[in-house]
């Protein structure tokens, strides 16, 4: 089975209705810009090229068991794109973690962790990559994080009350544990089948959000929210906001299926 009963999907999405793309208001667009100035400034250093280069460079010169080349494409979030989604999840579905654990899976040279960092309430941001050049890159610019964030972070008090730490594994995803995720972030444009299937059946906690790009999360327990476009450093890629429900919740939705099925255009509750 691919994915969760549609039936079931959604019954547990009717919560969250959606016709149109989330318009930020304007206090939050200001926001969004603050945040996206002060991520400029921590990632100046390390243009999209650097990260580029230092991945065809490894790639180039090694062989990576059970991952093809396609994988391990390398491509880089757009903070404001990212962040649109953060506030999307946040205001229209109101389901954004308030702390735990960020996880970017194939994290790259880091910018998504702290994307995170900024965007989110986390209490770490973690990011797992492979290739060492990029998680060589990671951890400069976790050091730049590190030294100049907490001044940058007493400036701007309203966006940031509390701050996440950072964190980068030199390591294949699937060989590190995190099912502690509240949020993991996927940039899987170039991520095949098997590796969407492996990341699906990662049992993860409730409520847990993923954010994934081009492809869905798959699996009984991924519900899909909403898809939106929006452009990335390679174009314009679809980005898919799910939330994952435990066993306990579809099992008991399916029973309240059985006595009121979901009726199409029924008025929401």
């Amino acid at each position: 089975m691919e994915g969760i009963d549609s039936q079931i999907a959604t019954w547990l999405t009717r919560r969250y209705p959606v016709e149109e793309p989330y318009i930020l208001p304007q206090d939050q667009r200001d926001s969004l810009n603050r945040r996206n100035e002060v991520f400029q400034r921590l990632v100046s250093e390390f243009p999209v090229s650097v990260g580029k280069e230092a991945s065809r460079k490894e790639r180039e010169e090694k062989t990576f068991e059970n991952n093809s080349d396609s994988t391990l494409t390398y491509g880089e979030v757009d903070f404001i794109s990212i962040g649109e989604v953060f506030y999307t999840i946040e205001h229209r579905f109101k389901c954004l973690p308030k702390d735990g654990v960020f996880y970017d899976l194939g994290s790259g040279t880091g910018k998504g962790v702290i994307a995170g960092a900024l965007l989110g309430t986390f209490t770490t941001s973690k990011g797992i990559e492979l290739l060492e050049g990029l998680y060589a890159i990671s951890e400069q610019i976790k050091v730049v994080y590190d030294q100049n964030f907490p001044a940058m972070k007493n400036e701007n008090q309203d966006l940031w009350p509390v701050s996440s730490s950072v964190e980068f594994i030199n390591s294949d995803f699937f060989k590190v544990d995190w099912s502690d995720a509240s949020f993991i972030f996927a940039n899987s444009t170039c991520f095949d089948h098997s590796m969407m299937q492996r990341i699906g059946q990662v049992k993860l906690r409730h409520g847990t959000i993923g954010i994934s790009f081009t492809k869905t999360i798959p699996g009984n327990n991924w519900i899909v929210l909403e898809s939106i476009k929006k452009n990335m450093s390679w174009g314009e890629a679809t980005v898919y906001i799910q939330r994952y429900a435990d066993t306990a919740e579809i099992e008991r939705v399916a029973e309240q299926l059985k006595e009121k099925p979901v009726i199409e255009n029924e008025d929401l509750e």
